[in-house]
């Protein structure tokens, strides 16, 4: 009879085997999913902290490239702006005949704005920016819109014909015995938040004659 009862079905010892068994898998199965997830969590911060550089970077990339588009484009210059304390600074300028998303207009959107990129300490990198028909236009205060309040510094790389070779500047250069600004080829945006830090290349593109939009 017994014979029988374990041909039919386990035994008590072969069921407490596969109740350990099992309650070792599940405790393998429970530690690898808690370190994944840990992992997981752990890069939380970075990857959040990557898109948000990507995205701030490829929106400065499409505004100096909108600015080069149209019979009208001026491209993307250094020029000396005002910088409200009764001075100028040398600072990233270009005019867009549509701002789009660049500009909150406190009432209705005008055309032909002029930006100025300057980065501020507390703030980020800004845009500063102000439409041609705007009424009292001189006496009238800039509009401002933050990109990225993670970008602590803004560097210019510019090619050394001389030495042939690039240099990264922290500040603007002159052109060679003049007063106007040297455009760089290219600026570096620095992000930095914490610990996390990244730093993005853009290139600024060149106005080119009969260029237009596609």
């Amino acid at each position: 009879m017994n014979a029988a009862l374990r041909r039919r079905g386990f035994t008590l010892l072969e069921m407490l085997v596969s109740l350990a068994l099992l309650g070792v898998l599940m405790v393998a199965l429970n530690t690898f999913l808690f370190s994944m997830s840990e992992l997981w969590g752990g890069g939380r911060d970075q990857r959040l902290f990557d898109q948000h550089a990507r995205a701030a970077t490829a929106l400065v990339r499409n505004a100096f490239e909108q600015a080069t588009l149209g019979p009208s484009a001026s491209g993307v210059a250094l020029k000396d702006v005002d910088d409200g304390a009764g001075t100028t600074k040398p600072r990233l300028c270009f005019l867009l005949a549509d701002a789009g998303r660049l500009a909150d207009w406190p009432e209705a959107p005008l055309p032909d704005v002029d930006f100025s990129v300057f980065v501020e300490e507390g703030r980020g990198l800004v845009f500063q920016w102000q439409s041609r028909l705007e009424i009292e236009r001189e006496k009238a205060d800039k509009h401002e819109t933050v990109i990225s309040p993670f970008i602590t510094a803004l560097h210019y790389e510019y090619y050394d014909a001389e030495l042939k070779e690039w240099k990264v500047e922290d500040e603007p250069v002159n052109d060679t015995g003049g007063t106007t600004w040297k455009k760089p080829a290219r600026i570096h945006l620095l992000f930095e938040r914490g610990s996390l830090k990244a730093t993005k290349v853009v290139n600024l593109p060149i106005k080119r004659s009969g260029a237009s939009t596609p």
